[in-house]
């Protein structure tokens, strides 16, 4: 078993090498937090740059909890880091392109634009650095403009007002319309524990909708790529992957699970991959890239539907 595993190991590297993810550089290791640290005091003690600790455990704050486990990134890792942000200037000017500016008029509320525009009044408050949600006439407000929120892979017509709640029934009601069991099995942790790594390799990658290249990928195809490494064919599209294996609550997630979104689209699903402490790794169109994002930001807090589990452990008898 131990020499099959090993042989199974060697195949995998082998593959990631023919996919070029060598390039993207693997995580060496895992830190636990523990009393007393911070992530300066991290960062010094590994020599890595605080936003590179961040980027890619997927942190927006500088707060740490005691035990947390964070992964320390490779050199390569830290190198793209760092040549981000010497280009941050043209991402600064990237991301305005990507906003618009909206005048508040007479009869205007943030519940009404945030209706209109398809954010919760909490997203809209965050890009404006709102503390209050009272709006005076000719405020400007800034917002993303139409279909940079996250979007579903399949193209699809948005519903009228009178439809919206029917399809959002419908894709509630196919939440138990799963298989009852998972489709497939991990060897040990140790290859549950290469399955993350290697989804973290594709970080940075270009979103693009249709695309499942290095070039450009949405989120079914880089989840489908991922699971393919590992023998298990999912099906294209996020909306077909939401009834591949067995369902499992947002509190039972496991590393490995799929995680699934309502989006503001007619029968809109957008899917990623957990990866343990609350965080999941997707591609973004928001972001248009592959990033690490939190289950408990309000945008996905709000529109998650529910996980699934593909491969599971071999229970002992």
């Amino acid at each position: 078993m131990m020499k099959r595993w090993r042989f199974s190991t060697a195949g995998l590297i082998l593959l990631f090498l023919l996919f070029g993810l060598h390039q993207k550089g693997l995580a060496e290791e895992r830190y636990t937090v523990k009393e007393g640290d911070s992530l300066y005091k991290i960062s010094k003690t590994f020599g890595v740059p605080i936003e590179a600790l961040k980027k890619i455990n997927g942190l927006e704050r500088d707060h740490l909890k005691l035990k947390q486990v964070l992964l320390i990134p490779a050199q390569k890792e830290v190198q793209r880091t760092e040549s981000a942000q010497r280009v941050s200037g043209k991402t600064a000017k990237k991301a305005s392109a990507e906003m618009e500016s909206y005048v508040v008029r007479k009869g205007d509320s943030l519940y009404a634009i945030s209706r209109r525009v398809g954010l919760s009044v909490e997203e809209i408050k965050k890009f404006n650095h709102l503390q209050v949600t009272a709006l005076k006439v000719g405020q400007v407000l800034t917002l993303p403009k139409a279909g940079m929120v996250e979007e579903a892979e399949e193209g699809v017509e948005k519903p009228g007002d009178s439809e919206e709640s029917t399809v959002r029934a419908n894709i509630e009601g196919e939440q138990g319309e799963t298989s009852h069991k998972p489709v497939g099995k991990w060897s040990n942790s140790e290859e549950r524990n290469l399955f993350v790594r290697v989804a973290k390799t594709f970080l940075g990658v270009p979103y693009r909708l249709g695309g499942s290249t290095l070039k450009g990928i949405d989120c079914s195809a880089f989840v489908k790529k991922i699971y393919q490494i590992f023998s298990i064919d999912l099906p294209r599209t996020a909306r077909e992957q939401l009834h591949f294996g067995k369902g499992v609550e947002k509190n039972e997630l496991e590393e490995g699970d799929l995680v699934f979104f309502r989006t503001r689209r007619a029968n809109g699903t957008h899917v990623g991959i957990y990866i343990g402490n609350n965080q999941f790794v997707h591609a973004s169109s928001l972001k248009r890239e592959v990033k690490i994002d939190n289950l408990d930001t309000p945008y996905y807090d709000k529109r998650f539907l529910r996980g699934v589990r593909v491969k599971e452990f071999e229970k002992e008898i």
